[in-house]
């Protein structure tokens, strides 16, 4: 590249070749010159024509193609990061298509807030195939659990916890001289963990509903649900890395031992539950009938305990498992110092209390 883009668009992907393509095909068509403009693929252990896919852009648009071994998107954004030109990084996801001037805006809206420490949120509605799902429907516009958009107006500064990934963007210098992602983070939180760091440093956060961008993936209810889980466990996470009252407010997982000893009872069956009225209201919906009142609200009701069920059985699960682990690492700890003929007291250089007592008292 001849001459330094403006904004770097960096796409992280595994195994969507399929929606990589029309992502693709959809930054063609941007408003900004081939030269303004970078697209950095991070491909994160895709086992099918991924590779392939992005090669055949190369001749079509500015993209360079990284591999790394699955190691989820925290680590694949920082690779992408660290390769990035552009003053501007905006983090897309695979299965979203952007409107032809949405890297544009973004870029113009950073003109307009020049501080390094702002960010700007774009707008990601549904592609009309999308819409069309009930579930999809209820996680967007009644549950709020992908976006969160009525709420917000044209221009509003908002906090770290409104740092999506996906429909984000950011100064560069800002993410190389206060923080990057934390790999620690395979999926979910990563862009909320890493908006908290940067809250401490000034980070704010500012709406601009004209960069636009459309998901073109429909997600069904198992995968809704393990979406929930792996998010909920991610959850636990950032609650344990930073145990401040805004994350305990916003993660949820305050009491989650006694939230899950509530639940697992009847986890199984509001798992079935909700994946039955699922099938039901999609069936009514491929046959051309619109769901009645009360078949909309026992649908919405059995999503929303499914989904929080889902969210903190994963809590759960991740923090039994830590606990497990941090009792794993203490006993291997354990069998070094006693392999190496150390005491139980090694840190005190295996001598016993009188030991140390006698060794005080002389001069």
């Amino acid at each position: 590249m001849s001459t330094r883009p403006l904004i770097s668009a960096v796409l992280c992907t595994y195994n969507r070749a399929g929606l990589l393509r029309r992502a693709l095909d959809a930054l063609r068509g941007q408003t900004l010159d081939a030269e303004q403009l970078e697209v950095v693929v991070v491909d994160d252990g895709s086992t099918d024509e991924t590779r392939e896919l992005v090669s055949s852009f190369k001749s079509l648009l500015p993209v360079r193609y990284l591999f790394q071994p699955k190691s989820g998107l925290g680590a694949a954004k920082n690779l992408g990061l660290g390769v990035a030109q552009a003053p501007i990084v905006v983090f897309l996801d695979d299965d979203d298509v952007l409107a032809g001037d949405c890297l544009e805006v973004h870029y113009r809206t950073h003109q307009e807030h020049p501080d390094v420490r702002t960010a700007v949120l774009g707008y990601t509605g549904l592609a009309p195939q999308v819409a069309v799902s009930p579930l999809m429907h209820f996680v967007t516009e009644v549950g709020f659990h992908l976006f969160s958009y009525p709420q917000l107006t044209d221009g509003d500064l908002l906090n770290f916890t409104y740092f999506w990934g996906g429909r984000s963007s950011c100064k560069r210098a800002l993410l190389l001289e206060s923080g990057t992602f934390d790999p620690v983070f395979r999926f979910g939180c990563e862009d909320i963990e890493l908006g908290y760091r940067l809250s401490r440093k000034g980070l704010q956060v500012v709406y601009q509903p004209r960069a636009k961008s459309y998901m073109i993936r429909t997600v069904d209810y198992p995968g809704f649900c393990h979406r929930c889980y792996l998010q909920g466990g991610s959850s636990w996470t950032f609650n344990a890395m930073h145990p401040a009252e805004i994350v305990r407010a916003w993660t949820g997982v305050e009491g989650i031992a006694a939230e899950w000893q509530r639940i697992a009872p009847r986890h199984p069956e509001v798992i079935k539950a909700g994946r039955d009225l699922d099938r039901l209201a999609n069936e009514r919906v491929a046959a051309g009938i619109p769901l009645d009142e009360l078949m909309t609200r026992l649908l919405h009701r059995a999503y929303y305990a499914a989904f929080k069920a889902s969210r903190i059985k994963g809590s759960f699960d991740r923090m039994v498992q830590e606990q497990e682990n941090i009792a794993t690492d203490l006993s291997a700890r354990s069998s070094v110092r006693k392999s190496a003929g150390e005491s139980p007291c090694a840190p005190c250089g295996g001598r016993t209390g009188s030991e140390r007592r006698s060794r005080r008292t002389k001069v």
